[in-house]
């Protein structure tokens, strides 16, 4: 079978100015077997390389300041107009090309993606669960000393000093601790990259137009799982 090969110039007329980009999406396997791949085709502007290269600079910077919090996600700039801002598990964090160049100060933009990444944080913590935020542990053994071997009660109050924190925890364990606050998180994210604490007060403006749009986030939400050409 002869196959053509179109053009570059005509393939860019084909396929239009959008950039088709494939995502790459693991299926659940209760096997524990290689999964099959699976590709979510999402249609999206190109940002220009300017916002990326800021976005991926501030981000490091942020993600280095902050190794505690255990993730490192892909900061991506999609080039659309709309100020837009949202994160996908703990992968990746993607921010338009309109709320980067909102952002008139570096300060500014890290406070967009610290809130983020707050966000992020404090999911991943909900999402873990009671036992994983409030380990529950066993009491301590009950050993009787001295004379009272056999009486069935300890010789002194070490016992009940040993046994009062797995109580508390027993306590505890009824009513998790809710998950950390993404406003802290993102406050301390920022002081420990080297920001004032009051840049994310001063982003606060831009963070609230950016919640009111979520058509791209809608868009990678409900992209539809598409598996690739067969060999």
């Amino acid at each position: 079978m002869v196959r053509r090969v179109l053009p570059a110039g005509l393939l860019l007329l084909v396929t239009g100015c959008l950039d088709q980009e494939s995502l790459p999406l693991v299926q659940p396997n209760p096997f524990n077997s290689t999964p099959s791949a699976v590709t979510a085709h999402v249609a999206c502007s190109p940002a220009s390389e300017e916002a990326a290269t800021r976005v991926g600079v501030i981000g490091q910077k942020l993600i280095t300041a902050n190794e505690r919090l255990a993730v490192r996600p892909l900061f991506r700039t999609v080039g659309s107009p709309t100020p837009e801002i949202f994160h996908r598990g703990t992968s990746e964090i993607l921010i338009t090309e309109g709320l980067v160049k909102q952002c008139t100060t570096d300060a500014q933009l890290a406070a967009v993606l610290s809130q983020e990444l707050g966000k992020m944080v404090s999911e991943r913590e909900a999402g873990a669960g009671a036992l994983a935020r409030n380990p529950d542990r066993g009491p301590p053994p009950h050993m009787a000393i001295g004379n009272d071997v056999g009486a069935g009660r300890p010789a002194d109050m070490t016992y009940l000093a040993e046994q009062a924190p797995y109580d508390n925890d027993r306590r505890r364990a009824m009513a998790p601790p809710p998950p950390p606050d993404p406003k802290v998180l993102a406050r301390d994210v920022l002081v420990k990259a080297g920001y004032a604490p009051g840049d994310l007060d001063a982003a606060a403006p831009l963070l609230r137009s950016a919640a009111e749009n979520r058509t791209i986030e809608k868009q990678f939400s409900t992209a539809s799982p598409v598996r690739p050409w067969s060999q």
